[in-house]
């Protein structure tokens, strides 16, 4: 327990300076308030205990290619930069595999990271496991968490077990081990999923990573070609070995997958369905069409991975930016992906534009003093998102037309309209009664009048919402009171991203001083709400503060 402790030192020290400055400058009752918001929050301090990895729904992730992301390519490179990836409002990292790579049969300049010679070890060339570690703690105290990419479905050729076990692996007919049928993936040999012996062996190892090191789950390689009992018995194992909550992404589309125990699965099928709208034309009323399909299986707590990129596709194929033919249209069609729903994703280099193809086989640092003003884009667009419980959940009327992506997304009074323009021209729509009126441009804050039609320019991605963009207005009603403060209290944590993404007003990943400070700092901005009849709208007075104080220190006393 030392390390809850610790934890409440520093913003302990940060109240007792900022009670003393109260009380230096400012009358009594504002001193006796900020006394009371002081105790109320180290109560919560001390109460607080480490949440859940985020849900589903909440996760923002951001998949590093330790080849790409730094000059060095190595662990050290991505701890230097969790502060951007926090920022761009990323609160999950997926790493890919930092394993030794086999030799034999290798393929490309380093060969390939999905080619594993063992899976109990950091690569040299990305480190050391004290460089893991380090990570994963830099990553933790900014409330973020930590993914490993493994490789289930095959090694490489000089994997011990390969002369050790030769029957943990298919043969052929002549007893030859292969390589993955169906695949040119001659690098890599199949693993045979009929032995009990490998079963065991390959779970060991995938616990070893969660008890011993640390890391918070897994995104599975080419999980639909390993049976759903070995997942089902691999993740209960995993889970069971430890205390912590862990994330679990299926690189697949199996429906079983969520039965087995995955929280994740991919939106291959979603994507090529974006990829055929804005670069073979399709109507834009396929989007909606292609979303209902893939969530029509998806149980209600888990969710789709959705992305216009990844290792694969920036390597293989095209950068969103080639893809997509502009820089304009990637950005219209990761609004869209974002817009529809799911978990979205962020591949290192898409949020500064990268136009250029990332290998993984070969190292190919990112010029990150580039595209500043795309990032700027990627972390507005993922703010809105985090601002807006309607873009992840609740409900979801599509009012497409052939060439733009009309949604309505609403959630407890939480109401935002989004627009995308997937063709390169003008495109015109017309715009119901009932979303005509007053809203607010969610990119600028400035409030804005729908009438019947709206022309929109090539690409253009317009969000409104209800309400306008307020610092410290977590509940969304434009203005800055006594329920902003219930919501970052309620959600405080300093040692876990958010429960409640939308207490998280610093965008920091976590629930903290910074977020108290922000609706502090911007206490009765906006409008208030009109009261209701004979009641007025009172300041945090001491009855309420204390409402909310004295029982978070009371169960600290017990």
């Amino acid at each position: 327990m030392a390390w809850r402790w610790l934890g409440v030192v520093k913003p302990a020290a940060i109240l007792i300076t900022h009670l003393v400055s109260s009380a230096a400058c400012y009358n009594y009752s504002v001193f006796l308030y900020r006394y009371l918001v002081a105790a109320c929050v180290l109560g919560c301090l001390l109460t607080a205990e480490a949440s859940a990895v985020p849900a589903p729904k909440d996760v923002v992730m951001y998949e590093v290619n330790l080849r790409a992301f730094s000059q060095a390519g190595d662990l050290a490179g991505v701890t230097a930069r969790l502060d951007d990836i926090q920022a761009l409002g990323a609160n999950t990292l997926w790493l890919m595999p930092i394993h030794p790579i086999g030799q034999v049969n290798m393929k490309g300049e380093l060969g390939s990271p999905y080619s594993v010679r063992d899976y109990g070890v950091v690569s040299s060339e990305y480190g050391t496991l004290a460089d893991l570690t380090t990570l994963i703690d830099g990553a933790h105290q900014r409330g973020m968490i930590v993914l490993m990419d493994w490789v289930a479905n095959h090694t490489a050729w000089d994997h011990p077990w390969i002369t050790e076990h030769p029957d943990w692996y298919t043969q052929d007919g002549q007893g030859k081990i292969i390589h993955p049928p169906g695949t040119n993936w001659t690098d890599v040999a199949d693993l045979n999923y009929n032995s009990q012996a490998m079963r065991s062996a390959m779970v060991s190892e995938m616990q070893y990573w969660v008890t011993d090191v640390g890391i918070d789950g897994y995104r599975t390689d080419v999980a639909d070609g390993v049976p759903f009992d070995f997942w089902q018995q691999a993740i209960t194992t995993v889970r069971g070995g430890t205390a912590r909550p862990l994330l679990m992404l299926a690189e697949g589309s199996r429906s079983d997958h969520y039965e087995a125990g995955f929280d994740l699965t991919f939106g291959w099928n979603f994507y090529n369905t974006v990829k055929s709208v804005f670069i073979s034309s399709n109507s834009a009323t396929a989007l909606g069409a292609a979303n209902a399909a893939a969530f029509a299986n998806v149980p209600g707590d888990k969710s789709i991975l959705r992305f216009t990129t990844n290792h694969d596709e920036s390597a293989w194929d095209a950068t969103p930016v080639e893809l997509f033919g502009s820089l304009e249209a990637s950005l219209a069609a990761y609004a869209v992906t974002v817009g529809y729903g799911g978990t979205p994703l962020v591949y290192n280099g898409q949020e500064i534009g990268w136009d250029q193809n990332v290998p993984f086989f070969s190292k190919s640092p990112l010029d990150w003093t580039t595209g500043q003003g795309t990032a700027d884009w990627y972390t507005q667009l993922l703010n809105i998102r985090a601002n807006h419980p309607a873009m992840s959940e609740g409900t979801l009327t599509d009012m497409s037309t052939n060439d733009v992506a009309v949604l309505v997304r609403e959630h407890e009074g939480d109401r935002v309209l989004m627009m995308v323009n997937t063709r390169d021209q003008l495109s015109l729509v017309t715009v119901p009664n009932d979303l005509q009126g007053g809203w607010f441009d969610q990119f600028t804050g400035q409030a804005r009048e729908l009438a019947g039609f709206r022309l929109l320019e090539p690409y253009e991605v317009v969000i409104f919402g209800t309400v306008p963009i307020l610092a410290g207005d977590l509940d969304g009603d434009g203005f800055v009171g006594i329920t902003d403060l219930n919501l970052v209290l309620s959600n405080w944590n300093q040692n876990a991203p958010p429960a409640d993404p939308a207490a998280d007003p610093s965008g920091d990943g976590f629930i903290g001083i910074a977020d108290l400070n922000v609706v502090l700092g911007n206490w009765n901005a906006g409008t208030p709400p009109p009261p209701s009849a004979g009641t007025t709208i009172p300041e945090p007075g001491t009855a309420v503060l204390l409402a909310v104080s004295v029982p978070a220190l009371l169960r600290r006393r017990k």
